[in-house]
């Protein structure tokens, strides 16, 4: 009979099907040495178990802080938005309301730059809350865009942050929370100076926000 060589393959599916091999053959275990990911220098299949473990203990350990620091953060982040929630119920107009949004934003969770804007005219006039005009060449590309409690983060072109800011200064990063509840009448808009509000921001508390802010003011634009 002529020798056939064993591949690799059939050496690792073999054991994959066996996988009780060497409770029947133990000594093999004592002879068999691999390389060290590492060094490259040959070890024992104990060694490379044990580096193995440590590998996975270390990674394990990176996933539990980042939940740690994760869980931090949005813990931080309810107890801003409750601190909103409880400043905008207090307010007793719809102007005072309007204050209290961009105080808290500037304040509670420090951004650069605020403005809130409508598509139409509301049925009181408010210090704060501005028309985009038809000569808007963006306006109704912006509107169209938006969806009711579907706040949209990202970078924007220098023309819509001039249109909705009206400032030159060029912001990095902008968030946008639709308002509105049966349809989109507005936007509160929210420019930063970095890359804060980047398109992967989870949006959970922007959109808790949102359906705040359009539940105090949605009157205006509703018959």
């Amino acid at each position: 009979m002529t020798k056939r060589t064993l591949h690799p393959e059939e050496v690792v599916n073999y054991l994959d099907q066996n996988r009780k091999f060497f409770h029947a053959c133990p000594n093999l275990l004592d002879e068999l040495s691999i390389p060290h990911p590492k060094t490259g220098k040959a070890v024992s299949l104990l060694e490379r178990q044990v580096f193995q473990l440590r590998e996975q203990r270390d990674a394990l350990k990176v996933e539990v802080d980042t939940l740690f620091n994760i869980a931090g953060e949005n813990g931080q982040l309810f107890l801003k938005v409750q601190a909103f929630t409880r400043a905008l119920m207090k307010t007793q107009t719809e102007q005072t309301a309007l204050d209290c949004i961009y105080e808290q934003m500037a304040s509670l969770f420090a951004v650069e730059h605020i403005a809130m804007v409508s598509w139409d005219v509301p049925k009181k006039c408010l210090h704060g809350l501005s028309q985009l005009g038809v000569s808007q060449t963006w306006s109704d590309t912006l509107k169209d865009s938006l969806e009711v409690n579907k706040p949209a983060c990202g970078f924007v072109e220098n023309e819509w942050q001039k249109g909705l800011f009206h400032t030159q200064e060029s912001m990095k990063s902008v968030c946008l929370l639709p308002l509105g509840e049966d349809s989109v009448w507005g936007v509160l808009a929210l420019g930063s100076q970095n890359e804060r509000f980047n398109p992967d921001l989870g949006t959970y508390f922007l959109t808790m926000m949102s359906e705040l802010i359009s539940a105090k003011l949605n009157h205006l634009f509703t018959d």
